[in-house]
């Protein structure tokens, strides 16, 4: 048997056939951008399911299960994403029209979860915790997260909890699209580095460093080129990495202050570069964490369950009915 997984993310859309060993037959993708309303979406996430069916020569009996992990407060009852404010949606229909668009014999194998509690369920399932009490902050195009206590997923009364990137960090900080001011996305999400990262480039000195070298427009500047400017000792990189260090260290604190789960994974694509990061996060969060002076405190990590950090939303999504 087989499942298939939907992450939509904010940059792409991508799915993928799941084996029952939790490994990825095949994938395909779509640029977010392409399929932005959700009609479009609808029809995209349509199409990406046929076609891996086809390509896996899989039947619709072969298939245990469809998953969809989708930015917002995803409502099961109504099937609706009541709010995605980094997709722009509000009040769609989106689980129904996703059934009715695969066709009677898939409606009834598909569901769909707010995308970082996905991919908290796949790195939870698949990565072997031994934690009752466990906590995923995803970082992304936003910050996302999942939170899982006594082995149950924690969506709150209205499927809208963890929504960790909400989370004002700075009260007098910049502008975020939900309608807030300095929001943890806004300073710790891996869109928020590359803006400061070219905010730097573009500040006193910045035409000197390695990443005026190699990226002209917030476009052209990626993750790569940004650690491996690190790597090679670039000041302007450092720099900007240290202060990214410290948002990160600051919300992560708050987070274990309010729930103290026995693990916290950082998960994303940046967290590829973790060893650059992640030592000194730990030492920020134990220096300020409420309970410092406990024998025993939160774990912090990277995801260890899907090799390919690219992969936990996919493979969470397609486990959506298991927890």
């Amino acid at each position: 048997m087989y499942r298939i997984g939907i992450d939509v993310g904010g940059t792409n859309i991508a799915a993928g056939l799941v084996e029952d060993e939790f490994r990825i037959f095949s994938k395909k993708s779509i640029k977010t951008e392409e399929a932005s309303s959700p009609t479009e979406m609808i029809e995209a996430i349509s199409t990406l399911v046929k076609e891996l069916m086809q390509g896996g020569s899989i039947d619709t009996a072969d298939i245990e299960a469809i998953g969809v992990g989708v930015p917002g407060t995803a409502e099961p009852e109504s099937g609706k994403v009541l709010y995605a404010n980094n997709l722009g949606f509000e009040d769609v229909p989106f689980l129904n029209e996703i059934k009715e668009a695969l066709g009677k014999e898939l409606a009834d194998k598909t569901y769909f979860d707010n995308d970082a509690n996905a991919a908290a369920i796949g790195e939870y399932i698949t990565g072997g915790y031994d934690a009752e009490n466990f906590m995923m902050v995803t970082l992304g195009t936003g910050v996302g997260g999942g939170i899982i206590i006594n082995g149950k997923v924690v969506r709150g009364c209205n499927y809208a909890a963890a929504e960790f990137g909400h989370m004002t960090i700075n009260i007098d900080g910049c502008d975020c699209n939900c309608g807030r001011k300095g929001c943890f996305e806004d300073y710790a999400s891996a869109t928020a580095l590359m803006e400061q990262a070219f905010e730097a480039m573009n500040g006193p000195g910045g035409r000197d460093s390695i990443l005026w070298e190699r990226a002209k427009t917030l476009d052209d500047l990626t993750g790569e080129i940004f650690f491996d400017a690190v790597r090679k000792r670039d000041a302007l990189a450092q720099k900007v990495l240290e202060t990214y260090v410290y948002y990160l260290s600051e919300g992560l604190t708050n987070l274990i202050n309010i729930l103290q789960p026995q693990v916290l994974v950082l998960s994303g694509g940046i967290t590829r570069a973790a060893d650059l990061f992640l030592d000194k996060v730990k030492e920020n969060v134990s220096k300020s964490v409420y309970s410092r002076n406990s024998s025993r405190n939160t774990e912090i990590t990277v995801a260890r369950g899907i090799e390919d950090a690219g992969d936990v939303g996919i493979i969470g999504a397609a486990l959506i009915d298991k927890m």
